[in-house]
């Protein structure tokens, strides 16, 4: 069983239906390039299926920590990027190439690289998270979320 939270944060991603319903409008908007532009972190991340071969494109929250570009997410596509895949990445109306990796991380270092992004200014929900009003979390309460990061590595 995986765990979902504390009393102080917990994980709240949207649910699967309504992202259904609003993925559409999302990918339209984050490749118009007067509209995406505008998006400090929301981008799309397009690559291959493993197994059904089809194009998957995601809407995600992009977070820029240390010099590394990371995804934190438990959806079920990231195991798609285990051992690594390449990628499609627009972010504010420019399209990028490069690599993302399905990283191998201890709970204490999806915790401290959760609290950096928040450092960067990523609210809680840009993080699929919910958190207690004017409670600020730990990288220890974090680490205790069920999420896993995916690196990005750009070609250029």
């Amino acid at each position: 069983m995986t765990n979902t939270g504390t009393a102080n944060v917990r994980l709240s991603p949207p649910p699967p239906e309504l992202m259904r319903l609003i993925n559409p409008v999302v990918r339209r908007v984050l490749t118009t390039r007067s509209l995406g532009s505008r998006l400090r972190r929301q981008g799309m991340v397009e690559f291959t299926g493993r197994r059904t071969g089809r194009t998957l494109r995601i809407p995600v929250c992009l977070h820029h920590v240390g010099d590394e570009t990371l995804i934190f997410t438990e959806r079920p596509w990231r195991h798609n990027l285990a051992g690594g895949a390449p990628v499609t990445i627009t972010h504010r109306g420019r399209t990028r190439h490069g690599r993302a990796v399905l990283v191998d991380a201890a709970p204490a270092q999806v915790g401290a690289a959760m609290r950096a992004a928040m450092d960067d200014g990523a609210s809680p929900f840009e993080l699929g998270l919910k958190v207690t009003r004017g409670y600020d979390p730990t990288a220890d309460d974090l680490a205790v979320i069920a999420r896993s990061i995916i690196r990005v590595d750009f070609e250029d």
